[in-house]
């Protein structure tokens, strides 16, 4: 984790020197600063501990939360990464919390690994009824590349198999598409997800009575598969935050909550 406590209060990896006693937010059990040339600073609990907290994390994902804070803090705003909303169950730091020159908060949750649904349903609840302006940023899997092809626009896959979590967050954001991370290149896509269809290849067969019979030849749209566009790529600095609002709906095994939606618009390029 990147942020402790000490008795002046919380403080973050990249700012502890070794030394003082830190403490997990959470469990209050100590903890130790981990800081070298080839680690994302941080910190960890010490051996034993049962605190859901000490469960190992990425080094994608704490440089993500690191990338986008810093680019949050360098226009101005207040943000803070695994800052703890009282009102959400289970886990209960959101990966980055900003704030606008209004004072409206913004919970920024960059999922690295897959969330179920039941998981990520409750959290956004939850920051819908605390009033919190949420955006969920799905990380791009590295067969992305592998599977895909460039466009003048950006990037192309024709079969995309997205992860269930992926499909709700595209449906939260409705016709606005899903931002997306690339860990790698630590930048970010606009991604889109439209239907994939397959052909059916004709067949036939021949009936017990001698009958012959007929089947597919026909195109229908998978499952599965979609077609996901990418547009980008975009640094954290040439985006901005706009806030809009979506009503409750359900579909297919799906609920939304009526929540103010954060995402990201690209700043305009400096004459």
């Amino acid at each position: 984790m990147l942020v402790a406590e000490m008795n002046t209060g919380r403080i973050d990896a990249f700012t502890a020197e070794r030394g003082p006693t830190y403490y997990c937010p959470k469990c209050r059990g100590e903890v130790i600063l981990k800081k070298g040339r080839k680690v994302v600073h941080h910190f960890a609990h010490k051996p034993p501990t049962t605190c859901s907290w000490a469960n190992g994390e990425t080094r994608a994902h704490m440089e993500s939360k690191i990338v986008l804070a810093e680019a949050l803090k360098e226009r101005g705003l207040r943000a803070e990464v695994e800052f703890v909303v009282n009102t959400l169950l289970g886990d209960r730091r959101a990966d980055v919390m900003a704030w606008s020159p209004k004072g409206l908060q913004i919970a920024f949750e960059l999922q690295h690994t897959p969330i179920g649904l039941s998981e990520i349903e409750r959290r956004a609840v939850s920051y819908s009824k605390a009033g919190i302006a949420q955006i969920w940023i799905p990380f791009l899997q590295a067969k992305v590349w592998d599977d895909g092809a460039s466009r003048p626009s950006g990037w192309f896959v024709e079969r995309y198999s997205p992860r269930q979590f992926e499909r709700w967050v595209h449906g939260f954001n409705g016709k606005n598409g899903m931002w997306m991370y690339d860990p790698k290149e630590k930048l970010f896509w606009m991604g889109r997800l439209a239907g994939h269809q397959t052909y059916v290849e004709e067949s036939t067969w021949y009936s017990e009575g001698g009958e012959e019979n007929y089947s597919g030849g026909f195109w229908k749209f998978s499952k599965r598969f979609k077609e996901l566009s990418l547009e980008g790529p975009f640094k954290a600095d040439d985006l901005l935050i706009d806030i809009t609002r979506r009503r409750a709906f359900s579909s297919s095994g799906y609920n939304w909550p009526a929540a103010k939606v954060a995402r990201f618009i690209v700043r305009d390029p400096a004459p």
